[in-house]
């Protein structure tokens, strides 16, 4: 396993989806940004607000933005539109990791060290989703359906949380892009999607592209997120 000084040879960006229904916590996201104790990242954020003056906001704030027009578009749309922007981003920048993080989700300080560590192509830290008592997980195995394209997932999270936090790193099928570091030699086989006739987001397009490519996709269950979610709605 190589050393935490060895890993800072890689070039990491931090790349996070955003839009002002968000805004509730994102200055203390970007401040939490600043805690990251890993030296050789760079951050950017794409933003889908309805306006730009959002995105002219950030960049204020001292951090790179880019716009995307999410006028009438649905929101799996213009929320793909937005990662893809970012992992080219990545890609064009000749980066070597992607971090993809929401910006509602605080990882710890040494989250970059602590998932480069593992050398895996994709690897993730837990999160909760939803709310008081229907909070758990974002942990998801495969719900086969026959003659769809694709393969949608059911939430498993509640039947297995206590059976793999064990802190140790574990083999899932999908645990959301919430927090989740990308080599980009997987960026550069698929794409961020959506289709129009699937109810499906491209975190759901991302874990069954990743299966049909043979890649897997790891969680380290001894890194748990805070994730300040909102009951906010898609428009």
């Amino acid at each position: 396993m190589k050393s935490v000084r060895k890993l800072k040879k890689f070039r990491v960006l931090v790349g996070t989806p955003h839009a002002d229904v968000k805004n509730y916590c994102f200055d203390e996201f970007l401040q939490s940004l600043k805690t990251f104790t890993y030296d050789n990242y760079d951050a950017v954020v794409v933003d889908n607000s309805k306006s730009r003056k959002n995105t002219k906001k950030i960049r204020k704030a001292g951090v790179g933005a880019m716009h995307v027009k999410p006028k009438l578009k649905v929101n799996r749309q213009y929320i793909a539109e937005s990662h893809e922007m970012i992992k080219h981003v990545a890609l064009d920048g000749g980066y070597d990791f992607l971090l993809h993080l929401e910006s509602d989700i605080f990882p710890p300080s040494d989250i970059i060290e602590r998932l480069l560590i593992h050398q895996k192509p994709v690897v993730s830290a837990m999160y909760p989703i939803d709310f008081g008592d229907d909070s758990h997980l974002m942990l998801q195995t495969i719900e086969k359906r026959g003659g769809e394209n694709v393969k949608h997932t059911i939430n498993t999270a509640a039947m297995h949380d206590f059976n793999i936090i064990d802190g140790e790193l574990h083999q899932v099928y999908a645990c959301g892009l919430g927090c989740t570091l990308i080599h980009r030699d997987i960026l550069s086989k698929f794409s961020f999607r959506w289709q129009k006739e699937v109810n499906a987001h491209p975190d759901t397009f991302f874990a069954n592209d990743l299966h049909q490519l043979g890649i897997k996709q790891y969680l380290d269950t001894s890194i748990l997120c805070d994730h300040k979610n909102s009951e906010w709605i898609h428009f």
